[in-house]
């Protein structure tokens, strides 16, 4: 019996996919199809098991209301049996079938899914009020933005697409493409194709605990 034992920590510690299906975590990066739903939580969109299902659509706000309301590009509602839609509420995202989506400022769509996955949030920032000389009324700009993200597919932290934090949190785990990235005179505008690269170079393992 403490032969058997041996032999399948040794399974377990160089056949991640056994140790995943001993876990019973299947990272969605694994599927082979998405399942469609809402995820209430990071875990539930990590190991592709969305929660809650219905009539579920993304309604899109038009340019105008974004910058001049400051609101989010798009919210999740959910159509009853009457047609009546409500407004989502308490969710981490939202999967189409086919589609993930973060909610971090409305719902942005994953754009690369790995160790790191990637999207690009959208948003409307106040700036500068401004006085209109016609009327002599103060008025304020708002100006949109794009901003990528990244999401640890391990842990759920969520960092921003940097050259700091490539760096400082994510290359350091790759020394070899670490090296490559600090000798890269055009990395600033090349940060996204880091991330592709580590995502190939790197596979993320969730292993069990032996007792």
């Amino acid at each position: 019996m403490k032969h058997l034992w041996y032999i399948g920590s040794f399974l377990l510690l160089f056949f991640p996919a056994l140790a995943q299906e001993e876990s019973g975590v299947n990272l969605i990066i694994h599927a082979q199809k998405f399942k469609k739903g809402l995820y209430k939580s990071f875990a539930e969109f990590q190991n592709n098991s969305p929660s809650a299902d219905g009539d579920l659509v993304i309604k899109t706000r038009s340019n105008a209301a974004q910058i001049y309301l400051l609101a989010n590009r798009n919210e999740l509602v959910l159509r009853d049996a009457y047609g009546q839609e409500h407004k989502v509420k308490n969710y981490w995202g939202y999967c189409d079938g086919q589609n993930i989506y973060v909610r971090d400022n409305g719902l942005n769509k994953i754009q690369e899914l790995g160790f790191y996955c990637i999207y690009e949030q959208h948003g409307v920032q106040p700036s500068r009020s401004y006085i209109n000389q016609a009327d002599m009324t103060i008025n304020s700009m708002n100006t949109p933005y794009r901003l990528k993200k990244l999401i640890n597919i391990l842990t759920g932290e969520i960092l921003e697409l940097s050259a700091y934090n490539l760096k400082k949190y994510i290359l350091p785990q790759d020394p070899e493409l670490l090296k490559e990235f600090r000798a890269d005179r055009q990395r600033k505008d090349q940060e996204a194709y880091y991330i592709y690269r580590f995502n190939q170079r790197n596979k993320p393992l969730i292993t069990t605990s032996g007792g």
